[in-house]
């Protein structure tokens, strides 16, 4: 991925341009939008004009395997914010799913989204910048 990312760099795109499209991509990776992550990455890419192959390329880290863990990372992480204690798991007919489950998933998968990203975008900025030292 380091190779491709920096194949780009020497096409012209400025290593904050690759930094901030997959940072955003990373961002809509955890939004819990199950199914429409890669259409919402094009519609993002347009709006503010990114490289729409780094946007989607930064919602892959989103797919079937690791996507379960991020809803139950994000649900214990949302549960823990908003009531102070990990998510109970409750399964019963008189249980309000929105304010068990779903609001501390969307909760949790925002601060996710924003430590996530803000990562990713300090993390390619440095490779793109080491890269670019060693090869000038």
């Amino acid at each position: 991925m380091k190779d491709v990312i920096v194949r780009f760099s020497k096409k012209g795109l400025s290593s904050k341009e690759i930094a901030i499209a997959i940072s955003v991509g990373t961002f809509i990776a955890f939004i819990p939008i199950i199914g429409v992550h890669t259409l919402t990455a094009l519609v993002f890419a347009y709006i503010f004009r990114l490289n729409t192959l780094f946007v989607v390329f930064g919602t892959q880290i989103s797919n079937p395997v690791s996507y379960p863990f991020q809803l139950l990372i994000s649900a214990e992480v949302g549960s823990l914010i908003l009531r102070g204690n990990f998510l109970e798991m409750k399964f019963s007919r008189d249980i309000d799913y929105l304010n068990h489950y779903i609001l501390p998933i969307i909760v949790g998968s925002l601060v996710l989204a924003t430590i996530v990203s803000g990562l990713s975008y300090v993390l390619i900025k440095n490779i793109l910048r080491k890269r670019s030292r060693f090869s000038a």
